[in-house]
């Protein structure tokens, strides 16, 4: 396979899941942000590999918890917003040599090693550019394309169309890739609660045994989700 970087372009971890706030004050929404970052990095390390992930932000507490994860780190320079971050990343990886670019977000909770690779093979070859819809089919949770493809992106509200549009403007064909995995991420109440629920109780609860913010995070998260605490209690126990 082409040699495969990972690029996750992060606002900042005080800035998303603004849409939980009527559930997760201010600081259980940071914790919650840290703990995605923290789960993706280590899901990198697995594929990729630390080594060839590059964590851009204009946010330097993310990228403290990068570089605590091994991951390669760039402060994001030229304006703010996710698709500036991706354009400087993507360069940062051009001269670093890589073969393909991957793009996904931080907050993919149910994000596996074996998502990432087969989403870099499917942009191996040169021409192609593979897109990743997100649970709705419009937005766009992940992409990859050839180094050396300059394809824009356009993160935002129907971003999915307009990736389509910015692979065939850069004589690139835009191929639809399905990755449920990749297409699930955390916007509101529902689905943090079908996370917490499927197995992400379990997965935090691991986490918190060191972490004090994260134990907190979790007692609140049990208190917030229809049946968490149930499901808290069973895992928080093992």
């Amino acid at each position: 396979m082409v040699s495969a970087w990972l690029l996750v372009p992060v606002k900042g971890l005080a800035c998303g899941k603004g849409r939980l706030g009527g559930c997760l004050d201010a600081r259980a929404r940071r914790a919650l942000n840290r703990y995605f970052l923290q789960r993706t990095l280590a899901v990198a390390r697995a594929f990729p590999g630390a080594a060839r992930t590059l964590v851009v932000s204009e946010c330097a507490r993310t990228l403290r918890v990068a570089t605590d994860a091994g991951a390669r780190v760039a402060l994001q320079r030229a304006g703010t917003g996710l698709n500036r971050a991706v354009a400087e990343g993507a360069d940062a990886l051009r001269r670093l040599g890589a073969g393909v670019v991957v793009v996904l977000p931080a907050d993919l909770p149910m994000l596996q090693a074996r998502d990432v690779r087969a989403l870099a093979a499917a942009a191996a070859d040169p021409g192609s550019a593979a897109l990743c819809p997100d649970k709705h089919g419009t937005g766009t949770n992940g992409l990859a394309h050839h180094a050396s493809a300059c394809l824009r992106t356009r993160f935002g509200e129907g971003s999915f169309a307009a990736h389509w549009q910015e692979a065939l403007r850069a004589g690139v064909e835009p191929r639809r890739h399905v990755a449920p995995r990749i297409a699930f991420d955390v916007d509101t109440i529902d689905d943090l609660a079908q996370w917490w629920l499927a197995g992400g109780a379990r997965e935090l609860a691991g986490a918190a045994r060191a972490d004090a913010t994260l134990r907190e995070l979790a007692g609140g998260l049990a208190r917030a989700v229809p049946d968490g605490r149930a499901a808290a209690s069973r895992t928080l126990s093992r």
